[in-house]
Formats: structure tokens, sequence, C-alpha cells
């Protein structure tokens, strides 16, 4: 499979990682950057302009950017023909655009492929919602200074919390719009389960943690669920979980493994 990224960080580095080690299986043909960006963090080419990526020949397109990226290039990915793989999923808390990237797909047969990210347990959701999921929250806990720059923490000065602070409490739709970098994982969770407006969602700045802690509670039909997940940050982003990157991965080989789990 020919793979085109958006991004040049964290995430793109562990993809592409991966990639380069496939034997020749996922082949990564260029990646979208900013113009100020630096080198390539593989041994692809790096453009600015998306038709220029697509020229490159994809059969998909792996977003690695955040939501500005999918905002502005989604669409068009679709509109091509390529599947877009997502990971700044948060994004989709924007009712427009989320039609705008349905209706894209639809009409061109191409699909918005969202990996789990930094969460367990989305398989299960998934299959609970087939039959009477009721209840679906998100606990998030993270160290004070992993929330730094959100527009959900302006007003908030987290370089003097000292004990667990609530910081949000709320439905995953105002998580993702509040913490577009952080609660990804929310919104991702409420795709899968019962939407961004009934998923609830609890965000905490802990100085007594050094990992990125994301709790999952369910209940159904089906019975109920408790997931728990300790997840280490990026070895180049301390703002992202390296299972993050490691979804995608999965992702990537789901796609094009024989036998799929």
């Amino acid at each position: 499979m020919k793979i085109a990224l958006i991004g040049n960080g964290a995430i793109a580095r562990a993809v592409t990682v991966h990639c380069e080690a496939s034997s020749g299986r996922l082949t990564i043909v260029g990646a979208l950057v900013l113009t100020d960006d630096g080198d390539s963090v593989g041994k692809h080419p790096t453009v600015h302009e998306l038709p220029d990526l697509l020229a490159l020949g994809p059969e998909l397109v792996v977003e690695c950017a955040g939501h500005g990226a999918v905002a502005q290039h989604g669409t068009a990915v679709l509109t091509s023909g390529r599947d877009l793989m997502v990971i700044s999923v948060g994004v989709l808390a924007d009712k427009t655009l989320h039609a705008t990237l349905e209706a894209a797909g639809e009409a061109n047969g191409t699909k918005v492929i969202i990996p789990a990210g930094a969460l367990a347990g989305l398989d299960a959701i998934s299959a609970a919602k087939s039959d009477g999921l009721t209840r679906v929250s998100l606990e998030t806990r993270k160290p004070p200074q992993s929330w730094s720059g959100a527009p959900g923490v302006a007003g908030i000065d987290l370089s003097a919390i000292s004990d667990a602070t609530v910081i949000f409490n709320g439905t995953a739709a105002e998580a993702a719009r509040g913490f577009p970098k952080n609660a990804n994982v929310a919104a991702a969770l409420a795709l899968a389960g019962i939407g961004l407006e009934a998923t609830q969602v609890q965000l905490i700045a802990d100085p007594g943690v050094s990992r990125n802690i994301h709790r999952i509670e369910a209940e159904g039909r089906f019975g109920r669920l408790t997931v728990e997940v300790e997840a280490e940050h990026s070895p180049d982003n301390p703002k992202t979980s390296h299972l993050a990157a490691l979804s995608i991965v999965r992702q990537l080989d789901r796609l094009t493994d024989v036998i799929v789990i």
C-alpha cells in the first residue's frame, strides 16, 4: 500500500519508522509539510501543496498534523478518491465539517478511518452500541503542563496546581472543542459509542502522575466495562501519547494483513 502523510512531527516519525521496516508492504510516498518545516522524518520527500502530495500516487492519506490539517485538506483528499485516516478526531465535533467530510466520502466512495488513539476497548464499545449501550464516560488525568495552551484552561494557572484538580466536566463535544490537542481520545470514544453529546468527560490536571491516564466506563445490555490505560508520552512530544502513533500503525496493518483482528 502506498501511503502519504500530512505532517512531519512525532506521530509522522513513528509511522514512518514502522512503514520503513515493513519490507515494502507499506510505502510512504511523501508528506505534506509546512513551508518552514525541517527535514523529512524519513526517506520520503516532502511537499508544501496538497495537489503535489496527491500526484505522488498514494492510496491512503494519513493525517498526523492536527485539527487544522483535517479542516483544510480532508474534503479534498476524500474527493480525490483516497481514503483519509484521521488521528485528530476531535475536529469531528464540528458538525459542519463532520457533515462535509461524510458527504464527500459518500459521493466519492471513500472513507474516513479513525484509529483508537491512546485508548483501549473501543472494539467492545462499538460492538455494544448495536444493542443498548446506555452510558459511556471517560476520565483523563494528565500532568498539569500537558494541558497548557488549550482554550479550555484559559484563566487557570497550571503551574500553581499542587493537587489533582478537575479542569473540565462536560460532554465529549465540549471537551474536543476546549482541548483540541488533548481530548481526541474523548471524540474517538464518543464516535465509537453513543455520540459526542451523550458521552461524559472529566479532565484532571494531576501533578502526582507522569503518564496520561484514561479510564473508560460503559454500561448497557452487554453488561459493564471498565478500561484504564496509563499511556507513556511520545519520546518526541510530551503532549502526545506514544500509543496514539501505534494505533495508526495497527490500522495500517489491518488494511494490509491477511488475517485481521
